[in-house]
């Protein structure tokens, strides 16, 4: 058991989200600081008008997961001149990651599953290629060789610590977790979150219904042809080296929706008989997701069999002195590159403050020229 388990669930600063004991049950079992990896990738999804917000238009989001990359492994950004911000102002959520990486001193790895613009880094490149629109109905290209690159790719992170954390960067993709979700037969609607405030779910239900009416899925569809058709390169690169890794060592899917739906699929891939240790497997995410009161992390996971749990970093920035990082309680970008994860990270690996963490934070998005 991590030594400082029971003061970060005591003072509240990680808080269970989805079945509470078993959460904290998997949560007792993190110590030391973990393997994290931030799998990034790109879906022509993004393109839609008024799908996304990660990053400040849609030319820019082209970007975003390689300057999210750029950031969290260089401490700067190289391909544009600043890191992916809301249009609203809110920088992205990576100045978190890298805050709460540097206080527990781990290193992060950039796992390439299918970029548009690679990330300008070393990274670890599975071979995939990006996302094309869900409303193809026939969205990625994922052949059995680049499902054995990413379950390798699990059991190596496993093999560098205790616990492995596999975090993302994908711009449009709580639109493609909406329909993955939907595809495998989870009721999501309305219960996807956004880094949108009021959650835009119905220009993204549009989407997906546009997708799977596209997709004709089958009663007999397997989980990996649902992610093919209606889905994004991250999702099933994730779910095989989360169920690898789980064979090995608990594995911490950091995100919201995102994750649930990687959940999801991992889920329905053991029931189809892929080896995996679901016991092992739990979601990482932010405040701003747990309690976004347009979305509903804990029903979507609670709707797997078996249910998956979930934590929550009770991070603030209501008394944060930069304009940017307030604009987070007002449910604008919420959660991103494994930011929760991380910062659960911290605070059981290395037992760092709330407050502190903040200043950490605040002090690297002042280096970016944000006052």
């Amino acid at each position: 058991m991590s030594p400082n388990f029971p003061r970060a669930l005591a003072d509240g600063r990680v808080v269970p989200v989805a079945r509470p004991e078993e959460a904290r049950r998997r949560l007792s079992q993190l110590a030391g600081p973990p393997s994290f990896a931030c799998v990034i990738a790109s879906t022509d999804t993004a393109e839609i008008p008024g799908i996304s917000a990660a990053g400040a238009t849609p030319e820019k989001r082209r970007y975003t997961a390689a300057l999210d990359s750029e950031f969290l492994v260089l401490g700067r950004p190289v391909s544009l001149d600043e890191i992916p911000r809301n249009p609203l102002g809110p920088p992205s959520p990576v100045v978190i990651t890298r805050a709460a990486l540097d206080a527990c001193r781990a290193e992060a790895l950039v796992v390439d599953a299918g970029t548009r613009v690679p990330p300008r880094t070393p990274a670890l490149v599975l071979g995939g290629t990006p996302g094309r629109c869900i409303r193809t109905g026939n969205a990625v290209d994922f052949p059995e060789e680049l499902l054995e690159r990413s379950r390798r790719a699990g059991r190596w992170l496993a093999s560098l610590d205790r616990w492995v954390v596999l975090a993302e960067s994908v711009p449009g993709g709580t639109t493609t977790a909406l329909a993955l979700l939907e595809g495998l037969g989870i009721a999501a609607r309305g219960r996807v979150s956004s880094s949108m405030p009021g959650g835009n779910h119905a220009d993204k239900e549009r989407v997906v219904t546009q997708a799977l009416e596209a997709a004709q899925l089958g009663p007999d569809a397997t989980a990996l042809e649902v992610a093919r058709r209606v889905g994004d390169p991250m999702q099933p690169a994730v779910a095989a080296m989360a169920l690898e890794a789980s064979l090995r060592v608990p594995v911490v899917l950091g995100g919201g929706t995102q994750m649930a739906a990687v959940a999801a699929l991992a889920v329905r891939l053991v029931g189809e008989g892929a080896p995996g240790r679901l016991d092992r497997i739990t979601v990482a995410t932010t405040r701003w997701v747990a309690r976004d009161p347009d979305a509903d992390l804990a029903g979507i996971l609670d709707q797997l069999r078996p249910p998956v749990p979930a934590v929550a970093a009770n991070l603030d920035f209501s008394r944060s002195a930069l304009p940017g990082l307030r604009r987070y309680e007002e449910g604008l970008v919420k959660e991103g590159v494994g930011a929760g994860a991380a910062a659960v990270a911290a605070f059981l690996a290395s037992d760092v403050a709330h407050d502190a963490l903040v200043d950490r934070i605040e002090t690297l998005v002042r280096g970016l020229g944000d006052g």
